[in-house]
Protein backbone atom coordinates (compact mmCIF):
# COMPACT_ATOMS: atom_id res chain seq x y z
CA UNK A 1 0.00 0.00 0.00
CA UNK A 2 2.82 2.22 -1.38
CA UNK A 3 2.40 5.78 -2.74
CA UNK A 4 4.23 7.35 -5.31
CA UNK A 5 4.77 11.45 -5.80
CA UNK A 6 2.13 13.07 -8.28
CA UNK A 7 3.65 14.63 -10.59
CA UNK A 8 3.30 18.10 -12.17
CA UNK A 9 2.25 16.48 -15.66
CA UNK A 10 0.06 14.33 -14.42
CA UNK A 11 -3.69 14.93 -14.85
CA UNK A 12 -6.50 16.37 -11.97
CA UNK A 13 -8.04 12.66 -10.37
CA UNK A 14 -11.41 12.25 -11.59
CA UNK A 15 -12.63 12.11 -8.09
CA UNK A 16 -11.32 15.31 -6.97
CA UNK A 17 -14.91 16.28 -5.44
CA UNK A 18 -15.82 16.74 -1.75
CA UNK A 19 -15.70 13.24 0.17
CA UNK A 20 -19.70 14.02 1.51
CA UNK A 21 -20.47 13.51 -2.32
CA UNK A 22 -19.47 10.20 -2.47
CA UNK A 23 -21.75 9.41 1.06
CA UNK A 24 -25.06 11.10 -0.98
CA UNK A 25 -23.94 11.79 -4.69
CA UNK A 26 -26.08 14.87 -5.96
CA UNK A 27 -28.07 14.12 -9.45
CA UNK A 28 -24.96 15.48 -11.21
CA UNK A 29 -22.27 13.77 -9.40
CA UNK A 30 -20.41 11.66 -12.31
CA UNK A 31 -20.80 7.92 -10.42
CA UNK A 32 -24.45 9.09 -8.94
CA UNK A 33 -25.52 5.44 -9.88
CA UNK A 34 -22.76 2.98 -9.05
CA UNK A 35 -22.58 5.27 -5.71
CA UNK A 36 -26.33 4.07 -4.90
CA UNK A 37 -25.96 1.15 -6.18
CA UNK A 38 -23.02 -0.20 -4.61
CA UNK A 39 -24.08 1.12 -0.91
CA UNK A 40 -27.19 -1.02 -1.73
CA UNK A 41 -25.27 -3.94 -2.91
CA UNK A 42 -23.14 -3.67 0.29
CA UNK A 43 -26.08 -3.17 2.79
CA UNK A 44 -27.99 -6.99 1.46
CA UNK A 45 -23.75 -8.53 1.78
CA UNK A 46 -23.67 -7.24 5.02
CA UNK A 47 -26.91 -8.77 6.09
CA UNK A 48 -25.59 -12.24 4.85
CA UNK A 49 -22.51 -11.78 7.07
CA UNK A 50 -24.70 -13.12 9.61
CA UNK A 51 -22.50 -10.94 12.53
CA UNK A 52 -23.45 -11.61 16.58
CA UNK A 53 -23.95 -8.59 18.89
CA UNK A 54 -20.08 -7.84 19.83
CA UNK A 55 -18.17 -9.33 16.65
CA UNK A 56 -15.66 -7.47 15.54
CA UNK A 57 -15.46 -6.22 12.45
CA UNK A 58 -11.85 -4.77 10.36
CA UNK A 59 -12.42 -2.30 7.89
CA UNK A 60 -9.49 -2.54 6.10
CA UNK A 61 -8.60 0.61 4.19
CA UNK A 62 -11.25 2.34 6.03
CA UNK A 63 -10.88 5.87 4.71
CA UNK A 64 -13.58 7.70 5.72
CA UNK A 65 -15.60 4.66 7.35
CA UNK A 66 -17.99 5.32 4.34
CA UNK A 67 -20.29 2.56 5.48
CA UNK A 68 -19.79 2.32 9.03
CA UNK A 69 -23.79 2.93 9.36
CA UNK A 70 -24.36 -0.49 7.32
CA UNK A 71 -22.88 -2.79 9.93
CA UNK A 72 -25.04 -1.04 13.00
CA UNK A 73 -23.77 -0.18 16.68
CA UNK A 74 -23.69 -3.70 18.28
CA UNK A 75 -20.63 -4.59 16.51
CA UNK A 76 -16.73 -3.54 17.65
CA UNK A 77 -15.95 -1.55 14.58
CA UNK A 78 -12.48 -1.58 13.57
CA UNK A 79 -11.17 1.08 11.50
CA UNK A 80 -7.74 0.28 9.86
CA UNK A 81 -5.94 2.98 7.64
CA UNK A 82 -2.29 4.87 6.40
CA UNK A 83 -0.55 6.68 9.15
CA UNK A 84 -2.85 10.02 9.28
CA UNK A 85 -6.29 9.28 9.03
CA UNK A 86 -7.82 10.89 12.06
CA UNK A 87 -10.89 8.43 11.22
CA UNK A 88 -8.83 5.15 11.77
CA UNK A 89 -8.50 3.48 14.88
CA UNK A 90 -5.43 1.69 14.04
CA UNK A 91 -2.45 2.61 11.67
CA UNK A 92 -0.92 0.32 9.36
CA UNK A 93 2.36 -1.05 9.61
CA UNK A 94 4.51 0.27 6.98
CA UNK A 95 4.16 -2.89 4.60
CA UNK A 96 0.60 -2.38 4.88
CA UNK A 97 -0.17 -5.52 7.03
CA UNK A 98 -2.37 -5.06 9.93
CA UNK A 99 -1.66 -4.80 13.71
CA UNK A 100 -3.94 -7.08 14.72
CA UNK A 101 -3.07 -10.93 16.54
CA UNK A 102 -3.85 -14.28 13.86
CA UNK A 103 -7.75 -15.20 14.26
CA UNK A 104 -8.86 -12.50 15.97
CA UNK A 105 -11.43 -10.82 13.60
CA UNK A 106 -15.10 -12.33 12.68
CA UNK A 107 -15.16 -10.23 10.03
CA UNK A 108 -13.30 -7.74 7.78
CA UNK A 109 -14.55 -5.02 5.31
CA UNK A 110 -12.65 -3.90 2.23
CA UNK A 111 -14.17 -1.84 0.00
CA UNK A 112 -13.00 0.02 -3.43
CA UNK A 113 -9.31 -0.77 -1.73
CA UNK A 114 -8.03 -4.04 -3.94
CA UNK A 115 -7.40 -1.85 -7.04
CA UNK A 116 -5.19 0.67 -5.38
CA UNK A 117 -2.75 -1.69 -3.09
CA UNK A 118 0.48 -2.50 -4.62
CA UNK A 119 0.48 -5.93 -3.68
CA UNK A 120 -3.05 -7.76 -3.27
CA UNK A 121 -1.87 -10.96 -2.60
CA UNK A 122 -0.74 -9.69 0.65
CA UNK A 123 -3.39 -7.82 1.38
CA UNK A 124 -5.48 -10.92 0.80
CA UNK A 125 -3.57 -13.36 2.86
CA UNK A 126 -3.72 -10.31 5.72
CA UNK A 127 -7.41 -10.41 5.50
CA UNK A 128 -7.20 -14.48 5.96
CA UNK A 129 -4.35 -14.07 8.94
CA UNK A 130 -6.64 -12.13 11.28
CA UNK A 131 -9.93 -13.73 10.38
CA UNK A 132 -11.04 -16.22 12.78
CA UNK A 133 -12.01 -19.66 11.08
CA UNK A 134 -15.47 -19.28 9.86
CA UNK A 135 -14.76 -15.88 9.95
CA UNK A 136 -15.71 -14.12 6.77
CA UNK A 137 -14.35 -11.10 4.12
CA UNK A 138 -16.42 -8.64 2.45
CA UNK A 139 -14.61 -7.53 -0.23
CA UNK A 140 -15.87 -5.08 -3.19
CA UNK A 141 -13.03 -3.72 -6.24
CA UNK A 142 -13.15 -2.49 -9.96
CA UNK A 143 -14.11 -4.92 -12.42
CA UNK A 144 -14.56 -2.41 -15.39
CA UNK A 145 -13.45 0.99 -14.57
CA UNK A 146 -11.92 3.90 -15.97
CA UNK A 147 -8.20 4.63 -14.52
CA UNK A 148 -8.76 6.82 -10.70
CA UNK A 149 -5.84 7.90 -8.32
CA UNK A 150 -6.10 7.80 -4.98
CA UNK A 151 -3.08 7.89 -4.45
CA UNK A 152 -2.49 5.36 -6.79
CA UNK A 153 -4.72 2.91 -9.13
CA UNK A 154 -2.90 -0.56 -10.03
CA UNK A 155 -5.50 -2.96 -10.96
CA UNK A 156 -8.86 -3.86 -12.49
CA UNK A 157 -10.11 -8.25 -12.59
CA UNK A 158 -12.59 -10.39 -14.46
CA UNK A 159 -14.88 -12.04 -12.07
CA UNK A 160 -12.81 -15.61 -12.47
CA UNK A 161 -9.81 -13.42 -11.86
CA UNK A 162 -11.11 -12.31 -8.77
CA UNK A 163 -12.57 -15.13 -7.36
CA UNK A 164 -9.20 -17.02 -8.06
CA UNK A 165 -7.22 -14.16 -6.33
CA UNK A 166 -9.06 -14.68 -3.49
CA UNK A 167 -9.65 -18.26 -3.87
CA UNK A 168 -5.44 -18.59 -3.45
CA UNK A 169 -5.62 -16.91 -0.14
CA UNK A 170 -7.17 -20.01 1.37
CA UNK A 171 -10.46 -18.13 1.45
CA UNK A 172 -13.77 -20.09 -0.05
CA UNK A 173 -15.95 -17.72 -1.84
CA UNK A 174 -19.58 -18.24 -0.82
CA UNK A 175 -21.49 -14.81 -2.83
CA UNK A 176 -20.21 -13.17 -6.23
CA UNK A 177 -22.22 -10.83 -7.55
CA UNK A 178 -21.87 -7.90 -9.91
CA UNK A 179 -22.41 -4.00 -9.38
CA UNK A 180 -23.20 -2.21 -12.96
CA UNK A 181 -23.79 -4.48 -15.75
CA UNK A 182 -22.18 -3.91 -18.91
CA UNK A 183 -24.53 -1.99 -21.04
CA UNK A 184 -24.54 0.41 -18.23
CA UNK A 185 -20.83 0.45 -17.56
CA UNK A 186 -20.62 1.36 -21.56
CA UNK A 187 -22.24 4.52 -21.43
CA UNK A 188 -20.49 5.49 -17.82
CA UNK A 189 -17.02 5.00 -19.58
CA UNK A 190 -18.78 7.02 -22.97
CA UNK A 191 -19.32 9.82 -20.26
CA UNK A 192 -16.16 9.70 -18.49
CA UNK A 193 -14.14 10.00 -21.88
CA UNK A 194 -16.13 12.73 -23.07
CA UNK A 195 -17.13 15.01 -20.13
CA UNK A 196 -14.00 17.06 -20.48
CA UNK A 197 -15.30 18.72 -23.85
CA UNK A 198 -18.55 19.49 -21.91
CA UNK A 199 -18.06 23.38 -20.40
CA UNK A 200 -17.60 23.40 -16.97
CA UNK A 201 -20.77 25.00 -16.36
CA UNK A 202 -22.81 22.52 -18.01
CA UNK A 203 -21.23 19.61 -16.59
CA UNK A 204 -23.58 19.19 -13.86
CA UNK A 205 -26.37 18.54 -16.32
CA UNK A 206 -24.31 16.54 -18.53
CA UNK A 207 -23.80 14.14 -15.68
CA UNK A 208 -27.40 14.14 -14.35
CA UNK A 209 -28.66 13.63 -17.67
CA UNK A 210 -26.08 10.35 -18.00
CA UNK A 211 -26.26 9.40 -14.92
CA UNK A 212 -30.12 8.99 -15.07
CA UNK A 213 -29.77 6.68 -18.98
CA UNK A 214 -27.37 4.83 -16.68
CA UNK A 215 -29.33 3.37 -14.45
CA UNK A 216 -32.05 2.96 -17.19
CA UNK A 217 -29.73 0.96 -19.03
CA UNK A 218 -28.62 -0.90 -15.73
CA UNK A 219 -32.38 -1.89 -14.96
CA UNK A 220 -32.11 -3.65 -18.72
CA UNK A 221 -28.71 -5.80 -18.23
CA UNK A 222 -28.84 -7.42 -14.79
CA UNK A 223 -28.17 -10.70 -15.56
CA UNK A 224 -25.30 -10.84 -17.14
CA UNK A 225 -23.54 -9.02 -14.38
CA UNK A 226 -21.75 -11.71 -12.84
CA UNK A 227 -19.31 -11.97 -16.17
CA UNK A 228 -18.83 -8.49 -16.76
CA UNK A 229 -19.29 -5.38 -14.19
CA UNK A 230 -18.40 -2.22 -13.23
CA UNK A 231 -17.67 -3.54 -9.44
CA UNK A 232 -17.87 -6.84 -8.09
CA UNK A 233 -18.40 -7.87 -4.38
CA UNK A 234 -17.90 -11.13 -2.42
CA UNK A 235 -18.21 -12.55 0.50
CA UNK A 236 -15.84 -15.17 1.29
CA UNK A 237 -14.90 -17.39 4.26
CA UNK A 238 -12.02 -18.60 6.08
CA UNK A 239 -12.45 -22.69 6.55
CA UNK A 240 -13.34 -23.50 9.87
CA UNK A 241 -10.47 -26.38 10.03
CA UNK A 242 -12.46 -28.36 12.75
CA UNK A 243 -15.71 -28.22 11.08
CA UNK A 244 -13.27 -29.33 7.53
CA UNK A 245 -11.40 -32.40 9.44
CA UNK A 246 -14.69 -33.72 10.59
CA UNK A 247 -15.99 -33.85 6.95
CA UNK A 248 -12.83 -34.95 5.42
CA UNK A 249 -12.94 -38.18 8.37
CA UNK A 250 -17.05 -38.81 7.35
CA UNK A 251 -15.81 -38.93 3.38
Amino acid sequence: MTSRPRSIEEPARFLDTPRAHLHRPTRGHPLAHIIRELRAALGGLVADLGLPAGATVVDYGCADLKYRDLFGEKVRYVGADLPGNRDATIELHPDGTLPIPDSSADAVFSSQVLEHVADPAMYLAECERVLRPGGKLLLSTHGIMVYHRDPVDYWRWTGEGLQRIVSQAGLGIIRFEGVMGLAATGLQLFQDGTYQRVPRSLRSVYFSVMQSLVGVFDRQSRASRAENALVYALIAVKPDIDHAEHEERES
